[in-house]
């Protein structure tokens, strides 16, 4: 028993150096991979790997849009005007990420107002309208008021681009509403974007005050035609030059 203890000690000693040149051989090839994937990533920032990270990136975003069923195209264009102007990579994510948010966000407030399964141009097209400043009701209210069989694209676009050059949210809406409840025609619509409708009500406004301050100078004009006269046959019953 005791030759037994002696031997297994032995050998146990023996195993030490083995154990301990294992484990160092491990932490060196652990330290090895490392450095070498921080030298990766170390050349991915130089000049040849620019913007992978950011493409990466968005690919992930897109992909994540186009599983929930959304149109991807509008969270790529999004990150490259982000690119265009200088943003960083996490920028440029940033905006792929906020721009499939409001996707959703779109197709929430459409789904809301009656139209549960939108086309991916009216998807798109309230995301721009979210983007310009509309509200999610305003979304909800035209989906409301056009007719199943109407397409939203054109009234959204309109929405967007009213916005965008300062009308007020919920006026805005309420225009472009009002003319889809009346069943007017999308180059009708249109008409809205540039503010040419709203300036030809003004000039007709304009014009018919023109034409009452027109019809009241020549009403003053008959009394003094009228009293002009009166002087004059006065003149001549008295006999006066």
């Amino acid at each position: 028993m005791k030759i037994r203890m002696l031997t297994m000690a032995g050998l146990a000693f023996l195993a030490v150096p083995a154990v301990l040149a294992a484990q160092k051989a491990g932490a060196q090839t652990s330290a090895s991979a490392r450095v070498g994937v921080e030298a990766k990533a170390e050349g991915g920032r130089g000049s040849a790997g620019a913007g992978v990270g950011a493409a990466a990136g968005v690919d992930v975003v897109a992909a994540t849009a186009a599983r929930e069923g959304l149109p991807e195209a509008p969270v790529r264009r999004a990150a490259a005007r982000a690119r265009s102007r200088g943003a960083s990579d996490a920028a440029a994510v940033e905006a792929a990420a906020d721009a499939h948010a409001r996707l959703r966000l779109a197709r929430e407030a459409l789904a809301e107002g009656g139209r549960r399964s939108p086309p991916a141009a009216e998807i798109e097209a309230g995301a721009e309208a979210l983007a310009s400043g509309a509200a999610r009701a305003d979304l909800a209210l035209l989906a409301r008021r056009a007719p199943a069989d109407r397409s939203l694209a054109v009234p959204l676009e309109t929405l967007a681009a009213m916005r965008a050059r300062g009308v007020e949210s919920g006026k805005a809406a309420a225009e472009v509403s009002g003319r889809l409840a009346r069943g007017a025609s999308d180059a009708s619509i249109r008409v809205l974007a540039t503010g040419a409708g709203a300036a030809g009500k003004a000039g007709s406004g304009v014009g018919g005050a023109v034409r009452a301050t027109g019809g009241a100078a020549a009403g003053v004009g008959g009394v003094l035609g009228t009293t002009v006269g009166a002087g004059a046959s006065v003149k001549g019953t008295l006999g006066l030059p």
